[in-house]
C-alpha cells in the first residue's frame, strides 16, 4: 500500500512539473530605451556591452525586421567594434552562400550598394526596406569587414515545404532527412506565429502549420551549418568576430540557430536580441530570451 501511494504521489509531482510552462522573468521598471544584460540583471551601456561580448568569437543577433531603432542600435555596436579594432565578419539571412562573391565585390568596392541591391533583386525578394539594412552593410564595408550569406534559397524552402523529394539533389535530400523536428520547446516557441496559415494558398493536403514548422527547422539548421563553416574558416585571429544577423525567432532562447550550431561546434557564443516596449504594459522578460537585450519604445 505504501509503495502504491508513493507512485501515486510521484505521478502527481512529476505531472505537475511537466505542465508548468511559466518562465522566470525579469521585471524591468524603467520603461525607456536601454541595453539590458540578462547575466548581470541590470542596465548597461554600449561600452559595457562590448566588454560582455568581446569574450566571445560569435554573436547571434536577433532582428526585428523593418524596425529602425533596432538597426540603429546594431549599427552603433558595429561601429564600436570597429573603433576597438575588431575584424568584423557579418553573416546574414538576407543572402545565400551563392551571393558570397557578390558580397565580396561590394565590401572590396568593386560595386556600390545600389548595384548590390539590384543584383539581389531586393524589391522582388522582400518587402523590407533596403535603406534600413544598407547602413549596416556600409558600416561593415567601411571597417574593412566582410559579409556572408547563410540562408536557403526560396526554391530550396519550397521543396522542403511540399516534400518534393523527387526534385531534390543528393545533397538536398541528405539535408532534408537530417532535420530534427522534435525539439518541443522550439515548437512551443514558434508555432503560435503560424496561425495565419489558414489564410495562405496551399498546394498540399498536409497541415500548413506542419509545413511551416518543417521549413523553420530547415531554415535554422541550414543557417547553423553555414555559421559552423564560417567559424572554422574565418575565426583565426584574436580580434576576429562573427556577427550572425537573423530574425529574432531564429535566435531567442537559444532554440533556433544557436541550438543547431552548438551541435556542430563548441565555439562559445553570446546572444543579443530586442524587446519592444508596449505602452501601459509591464516589462516581464523571460530570463532565457537572450544574454543581452536592446529594449526600445
Amino acid at each position: 500500500m505504501k509503495n502504491y501511494l508513493f507512485y501515486i504521489s510521484a505521478g502527481f509531482l512529476f505531472t505537475g512539473c511537466f505542465h508548468n510552462t511559466e518562465n522566470l522573468t525579469f521585471d524591468i521598471k524603467n520603461k525607456k530605451e536601454q541595453i539590458y544584460s540578462s547575466k548581470k540583471a541590470e542596465k548597461i551601456n554600449i561600452n559595457e556591452l562590448i566588454n560582455e561580448i568581446k569574450e566571445y568569437k560569435i554573436v547571434f543577433v536577433g532582428d526585428h525586421h523593418n524596425t529602425i531603432p533596432t538597426h540603429n542600435f546594431l549599427n552603433e555596436v558595429l561601429k564600436e567594434l570597429d573603433n576597438q579594432k575588431y575584424n568584423i565578419h557579418m553573416a546574414n539571412e538576407w543572402f545565400t552562400p551563392k551571393h558570397n562573391q557578390l558580397l565580396l565585390d561590394y565590401t572590396t568596392n568593386k560595386i556600390d550598394s545600389l548595384t548590390l541591391k539590384e543584383k539581389r533583386n531586393w524589391d522582388k525578394f522582400t518587402k523590407y526596406k533596403w535603406n534600413i539594412v544598407e547602413k549596416l552593410y556600409e558600416t561593415v564595408k567601411d571597417s574593412k569587414g566582410k559579409l556572408y550569406g547563410i540562408n536557403l534559397t526560396k526554391e530550396q524552402r519550397k521543396k522542403i515545404s511540399l516534400k518534393k523529394i523527387d526534385t531534390m539533389t543528393k545533397e538536398e535530400l541528405f539535408f532534408y532527412n537530417s532535420l530534427d523536428l522534435d525539439v518541443y520547446p522550439h515548437k512551443n516557441l514558434v508555432k503560435p506565429y503560424f496561425k495565419h496559415c489558414d489564410k495562405m494558398p496551399t498546394k498540399s493536403d498536409e497541415a500548413c502549420e506542419n509545413r511551416m514548422y518543417r521549413v523553420q527547422v530547415a531554415w535554422d539548421t541550414y543557417m547553423a551549418e553555414q555559421v559552423n563553416k564560417l567559424a572554422k574558416n574565418i575565426l583565426k585571429k584574436p580580434k576576429d568576430i562573427l556577427i550572425v544577423f537573423a530574425g529574432a525567432m531564429h535566435i531567442e532562447k537559444n532554440l533556433g540557430i544557436p541550438l543547431r550550431f552548438s551541435r556542430l561546434n563548441n565555439t562559445p557564443y553570446v546572444t543579443l536580441s530586442n524587446y519592444k516596449i508596449i505602452k501601459d504594459e509591464d516589462i516581464l522578460i523571460p530570463i532565457n530570451k537572450a544574454d543581452i537585450l536592446y529594449i526600445y519604445e
